[in-house]
């Protein structure tokens, strides 16, 4: 039976393991620096005494969620704060996580929005919203967008690989 979904109102309504919450002060502040913490300073950051912190580290470094460096005894996260987190990313829809964002941009910005992803000739759109007082687009699902002709084109022709776009760009050129 799959688990039900709750609301974040009714999750902290429910109960819980303090000690797990009180501890991921550790995790996420090393997941929000930019380099390994020594002790005084990750504890700071979590807002706990180094004491404290050192027996929540010992527990996450046999569980590899953090790691020492036995050089300089600073703390970063371990492989299996890695394996989790490579988990979550390949479970991630880029699609449907931009789907959930476009009514607030087109509200933002009061015109029709799109998403486009690379596909076998080039930036393809799959998935388009109009706002009530569009003005008139012809798009469609499906439709390739020309990459030097189109902003959404010459978005993926600045970002993307330049051996991924080098051969229709080329072909554009031609034209």
């Amino acid at each position: 039976m799959p688990a039900k979904k709750s609301s974040p109102a009714a999750a902290k309504s429910q109960a819980g393991i303090q000690s797990v919450e009180v501890g991921f002060a550790l995790l996420n502040a090393l997941a929000e620096s930019s380099r390994a913490m020594m002790l005084r300073d990750l504890a700071q950051a979590a807002g706990m005494s180094p004491a404290k912190a050192h027996r929540y580290l010992v527990s996450y470094s046999r569980l590899g969620l953090v790691s020492q460096d036995g050089d300089n005894t600073r703390y970063d996260l371990g492989p299996a704060a890695l394996k989790l987190g490579l988990a979550s990313l390949e479970r991630l829809d880029a699609v449907q996580l931009a789907r959930s964002r476009m009514d607030d941009l087109m509200g933002e910005v009061n015109h029709t929005v799109a998403i486009a992803v690379w596909g076998n000739h080039g930036p393809t759109i799959v998935h388009w919203q109009e706002p009530a007082r569009a003005v008139t687009v012809n798009l469609r699902l499906g439709d390739v967008m020309p990459l030097l002709g189109s902003a959404t084109g010459r978005c993926f022709a600045a970002f993307a690989p330049a051996s991924q776009v080098k051969s229709l760009l080329d072909a554009e050129l031609k034209l």
